[in-house]
């Protein structure tokens, strides 16, 4: 063969390859929610990542479903770490009770403002923690969505100290359920979608849920009448994307790194998408009656002191814990000085 015609030849074959390499790197990723994609910050910050994704990567298609598509809500974790979901956008909290250290990323009573909390996740230690209690399980975690302060519930009857509490049916999880059960309340443990109909036929005297925009979608104000704030069990929290680890491990190092930076931009926008709601909401309970009632300072104080109860009889329970509660008031204790000279 001339050399020119060989020349043209083998190069088409290089580009034909390429071609082919191009459509062999490209990423198929199925991720279900954990909640509606119409609720406010969490639902929503679901969709605005996939979004976000399919605007910015030409090879990572994303097919994103709702809450119960595929698989229940709290089997995300279960199915990702099967493989039969490559995907979820959820809460470390879902699976807290099998790793109980996830409580200190998903929401920390009296715990960290969320730029702080943020700061230890990826500057502090507290990300490479995270990862590896997950690596165990074949799963990888991105942090992807920084969830402002939750308020501090619904009740249909007004706490003036702790004996209010007492033997009081009260929706609450995780770590701020047993600081409620050493403050004397029975804490009943409910899905979310039932706490509305238990809360309305009193099978519930109160409940916590989430921030004034989320609780405004839920109604909650026309079954309770006092609303109580701060929110001193849920200062702020960090949703997740988790991903099989062999479907992680199959991207190029540019797709984990655009999910890394969309995650990042989704933390923002997720904090920050829910300051103008957050006042339309508590503005929406005050038209409808609800009494807005800040906890008295001796009754936060008990729920701090059961608080550090807590907290030290789960370290003594389990490692991951307290390398984690480790970690997380060493950065507070190394950041406090600045902190508190700019006055929060």
């Amino acid at each position: 063969m001339p050399y020119k015609p060989l020349v043209t030849a083998f190069f088409s074959s290089i580009a034909i390859m390429g071609s082919m390499g191009a459509t062999a790197s490209s990423v198929r990723l199925d991720i279900q929610s954990a909640w509606p994609l119409t609720l406010p910050a969490s639902g929503q910050s679901a969709q605005h990542l996939a979004d976000r994704i399919k605007t910015t990567s030409e090879d990572i298609k994303v097919k994103l479903y709702s809450a119960g598509k595929l698989v229940p809500p709290l089997e995300i974790f279960d199915a990702v770490q099967q493989g039969t979901l490559d995907a979820g956008y959820t809460s470390p909290l879902y699976v807290a009770g099998r790793f109980p250290a996830l409580q200190l990323f998903g929401g920390v009573p009296f715990g960290p403002s969320a730029l702080e909390y943020l700061d230890w996740i990826y500057n502090g230690g507290g990300l490479a923690i995270w990862r590896d209690i997950y690596a165990k399980q074949g799963v990888v975690t991105v942090p992807c969505g920084l969830m402002d302060a939750e308020a501090g519930g619904w009740y249909n009857f007004e706490i003036n100290s702790t004996d209010d509490l007492k033997g009081k049916k009260i929706r609450f999880a995780g770590l701020a359920g047993e600081v409620m059960k050493k403050a004397g309340a029975s804490v009943v443990l409910l899905g979310g979608g039932d706490i509305y109909p238990n809360l309305e036929r009193g099978v519930i005297d109160g409940t916590e849920f989430s921030m004034p925009a989320i609780d405004a979608a839920m109604g909650f104000e026309k079954v309770a009448k006092y609303y109580y704030l701060p929110g001193w069990h849920q200062p702020a929290a960090i949703n997740e994307l988790i991903i099989n680890k062999r479907k992680w491990d199959s991207m190029s190092a540019a797709q984990q790194g655009l999910i890394e930076d969309t995650c990042r931009e989704t933390q923002l926008w997720t904090v920050s998408s829910t300051t103008i709601a957050n006042a339309d909401a508590i503005n929406k309970f005050k038209a409808a009656g609800t009494q807005i009632k800040a906890f008295p300072p001796a009754v936060l104080a008990a729920f701090k002191k059961g608080t550090d109860e807590v907290m030290n009889e789960e370290a003594n329970k389990d490692a991951d814990f307290k390398r984690t509660l480790d970690s997380l008031n060493s950065y507070r204790e190394k950041v406090s000085l600045w902190t508190e000279y700019k006055g929060n």
